[in-house]
């Protein structure tokens, strides 16, 4: 993996073909956290949305057409790289966990250990209680359709890497959709991990870059994957961040 570069259609970064695929099927979960708290109107409007770009109603280009599936494995993958990428997985255990409202999970219906992941990238607007239900009922939606927009549109061009060379290219003017998909990434995996201060993000990185014991159990396995998924979408955001910033930097 490498930084991001300045290039004239706007900003590029070149990942091996595992790379991509590793965060582009994180980002997949993510929107799969998102749609976990989808209402029965919100996944009509996003199928129109959908229907819409594909028909090219909305002006969509080449991201609106339909993506290939995730591979498994990748050339260049070790069978370490598979493990960890095969560790993220934020689904609930259990999706029939009953919730306190007549068998309903909290969360708009979500499985009831998605529910913190979904308070991390849908907050209430207001610490009232009463007005952050009411506010939310306008805005959740238009803000949980944004996020799936912008994660599919950074997801297609991940897996089909449209700058010079195969390189990853942000253009000019979608920066912000890859800031806020890649913060996105790292909210889900900052609550799974417990990261509340500098302290836990420290620790994060110090689990993330430890050698890996020759046997260990499924937990201590899972939480090194997000270790290493956590410091390695940070990195790639905050190299976009500073050429964004510098834009006469190298990386």
């Amino acid at each position: 993996m490498r930084g991001f570069l300045a290039v004239p259609e706007g900003w590029a970064s070149r990942l091996e073909a595992w790379e991509r695929e590793f965060i582009a099927g994180l980002l997949d979960q993510v929107g799969g956290v998102l749609a976990s708290a989808e209402t029965s109107s919100d996944r009509a409007a996003r199928a129109e949305r959908s229907r819409r770009a594909s028909a090219g109603e909305d002006g969509a280009g080449e991201h609106g057409a339909a993506r290939p599936s995730l591979a498994v494995v990748r050339d260049g993958e070790s069978a370490e790289d598979a493990a960890v990428l095969a560790s993220l997985d934020f689904t609930a255990p259990d999706p029939e966990v009953d919730g306190p409202a007549g068998g309903r999970s909290i969360a708009d219906g979500a499985p009831a250990a998605l529910a913190p992941l979904i308070e991390a990238l849908l907050p209430d607007a207001s610490e009232d209680p009463d007005v952050a239900v009411e506010v939310a009922g306008m805005t959740r939606g238009h803000l949980r359709a944004l996020k799936h927009e912008r994660l599919e549109s950074v997801v297609a061009e991940l897996l089909e890497p449209t700058g010079e060379a195969g390189s990853v290219l942000v253009r000019r003017g979608e920066e912000g959709h890859w800031l806020g998909a890649l913060n996105d990434a790292r909210l889900v995996l900052a609550e799974r991990l417990g990261i509340e201060d500098s302290q836990d993000a420290d620790d994060v990185h110090a689990v993330a870059y430890e050698d890996a014991p020759e046997t260990e159990d499924e937990d201590t396995r899972w939480r090194r994957g997000l270790a290493l998924a956590y410091d390695m979408i940070t990195w790639w955001q905050e190299s976009l961040v500073a050429v964004l910033l510098h834009p006469e930097a190298r990386s």
